[in-house]
C-alpha cells in the first residue's frame, strides 16, 4: 500500500483531524505564559469531560504509564488490591501490582463478559482491599462493564477502599462523572477518545487520594520516583506549570479536541449511533459475529480472522487484530472517532467481498 492513503478503524491510535494536525505546533515552550493559558484550559475542559473538580494531570507517555504512576504512588507497600479482569488489558493491572510486590487478587470473568455484581459484592465482604482496579471499557474484548453500579457498590459495602478505574479506552466515548460515581483515581491517555496523537497520559486524583498520595509519600510506605513522584505532579497541575518537560504538541491538541468534545451537545449520541449501525452492519456480512457493547470498538468473531485482516489490509484499510485467546479468530473494528458515511460503506463493501469469498 506504499503511496496510499490508509484508511484506519483502530481502537487507538485513532485517525487525527486536519485541525488538530495544525494546533500542534501551538505551544513551543513550556516557561511562558501560553503555556500557563492553555493548560488552564485543557485542565478545565477535562474536568468536565471526567466529570471531576480536583486537577487533571497530564503527562508524557501512554495510558500504562499513568497505570503504573498510580500503582507506584496510590498503593504503599504490601497492599491488598483487587483487580477485576475480563480481557488482555484488565489482565495487566494484576501483573502490574504483583511487579510491585502486593498482594494481589482477581476477579476474572470469561472474554466477552464482566464481572458480576455479585461476585464483586461478595468479594468485598469476604476480604479487605486497599484498592480495586476496574477497566472501563476492555479494549480486547469490546466489553464496556457496569461501571457506576460496581461503584455503588464498592462505597456501599468497602467504603475505604480506593476505586481506580481506567479509562483509557472510554473517556470521550463512554458516559462517565468520576465525582458522581465516588472514583478515586482515574487514568486515561490521549490517542483514543480524545482524538489526538499518542504521547500523553491524563490522570485525576480525587481529594481523598491526593490526601493519600502525600501521605503515603512523606510516611515513604510507596516506591520513590523523581519524575513519576504523584504529589509533586499533583501539585505542579494544580499551579499550571510543568512538573518535569510536558508533551507539548500533546497539550495543544487536546485544546482543540476537547473545546470540540464539549460544544457539540450531540457529541456522545453520534457515537453512540455510529457504534450501533457499525455492529449491525457487521452482524449481517457473512461469517461475521459482532460482539461487545462498548460505543468505541468492536470485536468481530470469524473463522478467518487473520485472513480478513490480511485482506482488509490489502485493500489499505487497517483494523486491529485479536489478541491472547482470540488472536485466531477475532478482529476488532475501532469506531472512537466520527467516521463519514463514505469512509463507513467503504469498509462495509471490503468485508461483504472479502468474507463472501473467504
Amino acid at each position: 500500500m506504499s503511496g496510499q492513503r490508509q484508511l484506519h478503524f483502530t481502537p487507538g491510535p485513532v485517525p487525527i483531524s486536519d485541525e488538530v494536525q495544525y494546533a500542534m505546533h501551538d505551544l513551543q515552550y513550556h516557561k511562558t505564559e501560553d503555556f500557563t493559558k492553555v493548560h488552564r484550559e485543557v485542565n478545565s475542559c477535562l474536568q468536565k469531560i471526567i466529570g471531576t473538580n480536583t486537577p487533571v494531570i497530564i503527562g508524557a507517555g501512554s495510558g500504562t504509564t499513568g497505570a503504573e504512576i498510580t500503582m507506584r504512588g496510590l498503593v504503599p507497600f504490601l497492599s491488598n488490591v483487587l483487580v477485576l479482569v475480563q480481557g488482555r488489558f484488565s489482565s495487566r493491572w494484576a501483573e502490574l501490582g504483583r511487579m510491585f510486590g502486593h498482594n494481589v487478587m482477581t476477579l476474572k470473568s470469561p472474554w466477552g463478559t464482566s464481572t458480576s455484581i455479585d461476585d464483586l459484592r461478595n468479594a468485598l465482604k469476604e476480604y479487605s482491599f486497599q484498592s480495586i482496579w476496574i477497566t472501563h471499557t476492555e479494549t480486547s474484548t469490546a466489553v464496556t462493564v457496569p461501571l457506576k453500579e460496581y461503584c455503588d457498590v464498592i462505597r456501599s459495602v468497602s467504603p475505604d477502599t480506593l476505586i481506580i478505574v481506567d479509562a483509557v479506552s472510554s473517556i470521550g466515548v463512554e458516559t462517565i462523572s468520576m465525582a458522581e460515581y465516588g472514583i478515586d483515581c482515574l487514568f486515561t491517555a490521549s490517542q483514543k477518545g480524545l482524538a489526538c496523537p499518542p504521547g500523553a497520559f491524563i490522570l485525576a486524583l480525587s481529594e481523598r487520594a491526593s490526601d493519600k498520595a502525600t501521605i503515603y509519600s512523606e510516611e515513604s510506605m510507596i516506591f520513590p520516583s523523581m519524575v513519576h513522584h504523584l504529589p509533586g505532579m499533583f501539585s505542579a497541575s494544580m499551579n499550571h506549570t510543568a512538573f518535569f518537560t510536558p508533551p507539548l504538541p500533546i497539550l495543544s491538541s487536546l485544546q482543540s479536541t476537547c473545546k470540540r468534545i464539549l460544544e457539540n451537545a450531540s457529541h456522545f449520541e453520534t457515537l453512540q449511533i455510529q457504534a450501533v449501525s457499525i455492529k449491525a452492519m457487521v452482524q449481517n456480512i457473512n461469517g461475521c459475529s459482532a460482539g461487545g457493547n462498548a460505543l468505541g470498538v468492536t470485536a468481530i468473531h470469524h473463522d478467518n480472522a487473520k485472513l480478513v485482516l490480511r485482506a482488509l489490509l490489502e485493500q489499505g484499510i487497517v483494523v486491529a487484530p485479536g489478541q491472547d485467546d482470540w488472536r485466531d479468530t477475532v478482529f476488532r473494528i475501532g469506531h472512537m472517532v466520527q467516521y463519514s458515511q463514505s469512509e463507513i460503506q467503504t469498509l462495509k463493501e471490503a468485508l461483504i467481498t472479502i468474507c463472501g469469498r473467504i
